[in-house]
């Protein structure tokens, strides 16, 4: 009870001392201003340790993706003409993601200079293929640049990694006619078929699998040969109606040569020959079937079926007529010999 009233008595006492009272309320409201500092340092520390492991994350995320890019860059061409080196490569997205190329470098070795191109936008996605040539290829200023200079080239994609261009593998020569063009044929593939007339079309027989041409009948007939394209600057080639398949009998004088000729034709999926021609094009590095069928210049004669109206051993020789990119092409191949029975 004393006790009781002893604190009563104090806590009167203090109240009616103002000096007492506002030391009791200052102390009170530094203890809350402390207690509100301290949260918000604490909320302020939470939230930066939040942006920062989620800027880690990020970061860490970025240099995953920038790991796992995976782009080749291959077959590479130069050419220059004036200042510009003009680029010609095959690209594939090997990765799982997709990627960004934004930048081409490019080091002339002889004279030690570099030029870029930066106004790249080529996105790939995962497994694409893209074929920079022609008039998709990449052209860089690049001053002094000479056409017998040796070049190094790489991509800059936009999570910064370099993708080297690599040289293409050697033709070997016996592939191509050194000297002579850009065109090759596949030996291994040089069919014939006979032709048919089924109404007013013709037809060619046991299409698409033909017989092996190098022995012939005197019939009607048309020949297959696979062509490829190994233009070094990577032109597409169009073929004119005009290209044709002739073929040289050996005789002693003082009687003329014989010879025999097959227009180039359009066979559809069915093997029916198409009555009309439309270009055929040979783009860089496919292989491509070519078929050899008429008497005439089909767009300006029509189609009339062929045979070689002779027999024996005979020289086989290919005159391909068309254009190679904006250029005039022709071409010569010296062929196969064949026997006509």
């Amino acid at each position: 009870m004393k006790v009781h009233l002893s604190l009563k008595k104090g806590l009167k006492k203090l109240i009616t001392n103002p000096k007492g009272f506002s030391s009791v309320v200052g102390t009170v409201f530094m203890v809350l201003v402390m207690m509100i500092l301290s949260t918000s340092v604490f909320l302020w520390t939470l939230s930066q340790n939040t942006l920062y492991n989620q800027a880690l994350k990020e970061r860490n995320q970025m240099e995953l993706d920038r790991l796992n890019e995976k782009v080749t860059a291959y077959n590479v061409n130069y050419t220059v003409s004036g200042d510009v080196v003009t680029v010609e490569v095959l690209l594939k997205n090997e990765g799982a993601i997709s990627i960004r190329i934004t930048t081409l470098w490019v080091l002339d070795t002889t004279i030690k200079k570099y030029g870029f191109n930066n106004n790249l936008d080529l996105n790939l996605k995962p497994g694409e293929n893209i074929s920079l040539v022609n008039d998709k290829a990449i052209s860089v200023e690049l001053e002094g640049a000479n056409a017998t200079d040796t070049f190094n080239s790489w991509f800059v994609t936009t999570r910064g990694n370099a993708v080297p261009l690599e040289e293409e593998g050697g033709i070997i020569l016996a592939q191509v006619a050194a000297g002579i063009g850009s065109v090759s044929m596949n030996y291994g593939a040089f069919l014939y078929y006979n032709v048919s007339k089924v109404g007013s079309e013709y037809v060619l027989d046991n299409y698409p699998n033909g017989s092996e041409g190098f022995t012939l009948p005197q019939t009607d007939i048309a020949f297959e040969v696979c062509l490829t394209n190994f233009d070094r600057n990577k032109r597409e080639i169009k073929l004119f109606s005009s290209s044709v398949l002739w073929m040289l009998f050996p005789i002693s004088p003082p009687q003329q040569p014989r010879g025999a000729k097959w227009y180039i034709v359009n066979v559809y999926n069915n093997g029916t020959i198409a009555s009309t021609f439309t270009e055929v094009t040979l783009s860089y590095g496919v292989p491509t079937r070519v078929y050899f069928a008429s008497y005439n210049d089909v767009n300006s004669g029509g189609f009339s079926p062929s045979s070689s109206g002779y027999s024996g051993p005979a020289a086989v020789n290919l005159m391909l007529v068309g254009k190679i990119g904006n250029s005039s092409y022709g071409q010569n191949i010296p062929f196969v010999s064949v026997y006509v029975e």
